[in-house]
């Protein structure tokens, strides 16, 4: 379990730090009377993205009261310089603690009746928020709703956005590249949803957690994001899981729309230390999702899907914008952590 650091929360008597004017507070109301939507940001070096993030909020709710929650994970650029202090509550990590405790955290110190977790690299039609929140008020069994996200193009970003639970076939088709050699095999049709129509509100098992509005109670319920997927990855795709196993449901709102620029963590780390992080945490969801022999085999996938990647980053074909020797390195990397069971 990874370990929160001791935080401080924004204090009129602090050291004040400069906001820019291009930036609104939340809802002024919201600093004394009720709220209805505590919108959850986790921030770390994103100062490229929040302005737009923030900005767009007001439209997005369209009138209703809300709060932004910001948890600041050590940013080491001028991110906490762009976000006004006045309505908004700022908690500060001593270091990168990552998505799971900054919005774990986030949401203690949060009072909504409705929790929207929203990445900063999104930015949020206008009038996108109140329909989810409408939605859920007029649908009281669900359990949350997202809205569908876009590209700066407008084209929706259905095969990041939209998947199914993991099993050990889609996760097998995804190791061993299956989607990339045969795109319309079964496994991975059904994994990211290839069958999904987007022309109304439907129910998904597993949206991106970039943007993603959950009833408070469901939240207290449950229990929140499992805090050992650190720093990132898999503890979205953990708590739908458990939601499903909860019997609640999930959906998505294709008509509230959200630009998702993508790649706010990923610019800031380094590529083997990424899939150093990801294919641990798959690890750690398999623990505790799968039946042993299920892990057994999917670990040996993972062997295999490492062999085939060092041979084509050998090659200069697999992600060469990381560069072959951290390439190379990264799939090494998790290769001999695979073959050691992640101890």
């Amino acid at each position: 379990m990874a370990r929160a650091q001791k935080l401080t929360k924004s204090a009129p008597d602090a050291e004040p730090r400069p906001a820019l004017r291009s930036v609104p507070p939340a809802v002024p109301e919201a600093a004394a009377g009720p709220v209805d939507v505590s919108i959850l940001i986790v921030t770390w070096n994103s100062a490229r993205w929040i302005d737009r993030c923030l900005n767009a909020l007001p439209a997005a709710c369209d009138g209703f009261p809300y709060e932004v929650v910001i948890y600041d994970n050590a940013s080491a650029d001028d991110t906490l310089e762009r976000v006004g202090a006045e309505s908004n509550v700022i908690l500060r990590a001593a270091q990168n603690d990552g998505f799971a405790i900054g919005t774990n955290r986030a949401f203690a110190a949060s009072r909504g009746r409705y929790v929207f977790l929203l990445n900063p690299d999104c930015e949020l039609a206008p009038g996108a928020l109140a329909l989810l929140r409408r939605f859920l008020d007029t649908h009281p069994d669900a359990a949350g709703a997202a809205p569908l996200l876009i590209d700066e193009s407008g084209e929706p970003q259905r095969e990041f956005q939209l998947r199914r639970l993991p099993t050990l076939r889609s996760l097998a088709a995804e190791l061993l590249v299956f989607g990339k050699l045969f795109p319309k095999n079964r496994a991975t049709a059904s994994y990211r949803y290839h069958d999904l129509q987007l022309d109304q509100p439907t129910r998904v098992e597993q949206p991106a957690a970039a943007a993603f509005l959950l009833r408070r109670e469901v939240f207290e319920e449950l229990g929140r994001f499992d805090e050992q997927f650190s720093p990132a990855w898999f503890e979205d795709v953990d708590f739908c899981r458990r939601l499903a196993a909860a019997g609640k449901s999930i959906w998505v709102v294709p008509a509230a729309r959200t630009e998702h620029h993508g790649g706010a963590s990923l610019e800031h780390l380094p590529f083997d230390r990424f899939v150093d992080i990801w294919y641990g945490n798959m690890w750690r969801y398999a623990q505790k999702w799968l039946r042993p022999g299920e892990r057994e085999a999917l670990r040996w996938m993972v062997i295999g899907g490492m062999l085939l990647r060092l041979g084509a980053a050998a090659a200069g074909i697999a992600h060469p914008e990381a560069g072959r020797r951290r390439a190379i390195a990264g799939y090494a990397g998790v290769l001999k952590k695979a073959f050691q069971r992640w101890a």
